[in-house]
């Protein structure tokens, strides 16, 4: 029987600056593995950037001098958010961050925006298992967010996707609806 790999990803934001984000992180129990910013700079379409990191926070990755947030913190840039998840239904490895990020990457690169819209390089290695990624978007509040603009990375991240490693398909469900009680 396959093995099946499944990931709940709890994803805050929007955050305007990496300042505003660590500030916020920072009093926060979670970890925080995963981000995502979307960034425009004036006269040109939104950018997409996915990221992990696991051995530090994501708002000290963003520090690091050779990050692509850098080329989107100046005057030019007219339009910036971005958003951190943490895994939330396991204590998750540097695997389990990875094949999240890959997934991610490679729905954003071939459905979501297209790759030349995309800052980061393709990870074209597809995971060894079946995943079931479920996305829940949270405003920083802990309010959920019931409404998402259009454009907006969590309109563009799938609420659902799953992962078929016999056949290489990524499914992906952009919003759940409602059923009814059982």
């Amino acid at each position: 029987m396959q093995k099946i790999d499944t990931y709940l990803i709890k994803w805050y934001g929007p955050f305007n600056s990496k300042e505003e984000l660590k500030a916020w992180e920072d009093n926060r129990p979670e970890v925080f593995s995963l981000y995502v910013f979307q960034a425009r700079r004036t006269g040109e379409q939104d950018k997409y950037y996915c990221g992990m990191t696991v051995k530090q926070t994501v708002g000290r990755r963003m520090k690091n001098n050779d990050h692509h947030i850098h080329d989107y913190e100046n005057e030019q840039t007219e339009f910036l958010q971005i958003w951190i998840g943490t895994i939330a239904n396991i204590k998750a490895k540097v695997h389990d961050v990875r094949i999240c990020e890959n997934i991610i990457i490679s729905e954003l690169a071939t459905v979501g925006v297209g790759a030349e819209r995309l800052e980061n390089r393709t990870n074209r290695i597809p995971p060894a298992n079946d995943v079931y990624m479920i996305n829940e978007w949270w405003k920083t509040n802990d309010d959920e967010i019931k409404r998402k603009t259009r454009g907006s990375v969590p309109a563009i991240i799938p609420e659902v996707m799953t992962y078929y490693s016999e056949t290489h398909a990524l499914y992906g469900v952009d919003r759940l609806r409602y059923i009814g009680f059982l």
